[in-house]
């Protein structure tokens, strides 16, 4: 609320009214959102906005809202609120910022709004192969959420990729990565998710005709922390008592989360490796496709067999010593 509004918001002071200005409260139905039987502005209207009202009304978060005419239903009304404000902080409408009776707009900026009784649940991301698959849980359904269904691709971008990695699994980037089979039998739930920062929005799926074209266009996304870095998986690390080495490992390349296990090869000439903090003399580095065995000379064996494997400058698989 802002400073110099002392007027408090409830839930009693919203409705929604269909074409013929006739309240309801049926669940997906779109309709004229109306404060105090007069329209709101959508100026600083936003989707935390949209899901507290739905909820003050005795709703679910918000389907999906827009503005505009809603035929010769807005001009009926005068508009009653303004610059309504609201984040992932405030908990209700009642902690947002908005401004009563004083406004500049035109009824072409009326909000038209559709709740839902339905929680629209949230996203969840399950590991296949290289990717991640995006689903869709239910909070109230359990104390740790189940994906219960998939998000199809339509509209998804690697900025939404980014924040689902972020928020999900708190890596530094994301990616879209290539669309995947639905999962487990479970079917597509929303779709044209689209995220910035904190705020979301999405569209359920088949409203309005909103349908994937068949059960390839499961939405999955890259995480990863690096533009580019190398996974080293070591199969076996043998030393000798006379100190002749012989490792055994696969290397794969992952540039932006994908993997190319051949680009490896590209690093067989940056493989180093120490042992209990020496370096080891490398005779030889053999094989091709990421599978490698390689060849070296130490001292002799140490008590703690502690290693580093690096590429480049970076240290890539070790021991603590």
């Amino acid at each position: 609320m802002d400073d110099d509004d002392d007027e408090e918001l409830s839930g009693s002071d919203f409705s929604l009214v269909d074409k013929k200005g006739n309240s309801f409260n049926e669940s997906g139905m779109e309709g004229l959102l109306l404060f105090r039987d007069g329209t709101v502005c959508d100026d600083s209207f936003n989707n935390f906005a949209a899901d507290l009202i739905c909820k003050a009304m005795g709703f679910e978060p918000a389907k999906n809202w827009r503005h505009g005419y809603f035929n010769s239903t807005n001009d009926r009304y005068g508009i009653r609120l303004d610059d309504v404000y609201c984040n992932s902080t405030h908990m209700s409408i009642e902690d947002c910022q908005y401004n009563v009776e004083d406004h500049n707009c035109e009824h072409s900026e009326d909000v038209i709004l559709a709740c839902t009784k339905e929680e629209r649940g949230v996203y969840r991301l399950q590991k296949t192969g290289q990717s991640w698959a995006v689903g869709i849980a239910f909070k109230s359904k359990f104390d740790h959420p189940q994906i219960e269904g998939w998000l199809c691709d339509d509209g998804l971008t690697d900025r939404t990729a980014t924040w689902l990695c972020q928020d999900q699994l708190r890596f530094r980037y994301g990616k879209r990565a290539p669309s995947g089979e639905i999962l487990d039998g479970k079917p597509y739930l929303r779709t044209n998710l689209s995220c910035l920062y904190e705020e979301c929005s999405d569209l359920g799926y088949g409203d309005n005709g909103l349908t994937c074209n068949n059960d390839t266009e499961r939405a999955a996304i890259y995480c990863y922390n690096a533009l580019q870095e190398y996974d080293v998986n070591v199969q076996s690390f043998d030393v000798t008592p006379k100190g002749k080495v012989v490792i055994k490992l696969r290397l794969k390349y992952i540039k932006e989360g994908e993997v190319f296990s051949g680009h490896g090869d590209r690093a067989k000439s940056q493989i180093s490796v120490e042992y209990c903090g020496q370096p080891v003399k490398l005779k030889g580095v053999y094989g091709q496709g990421g599978r490698y065995k390689i060849s070296g000379k130490t001292s002799g064996r140490c008590e703690s067999q502690c290693y580093t494997i690096k590429i480049g400058d970076e240290s890539s698989h070790g021991t603590a010593c």
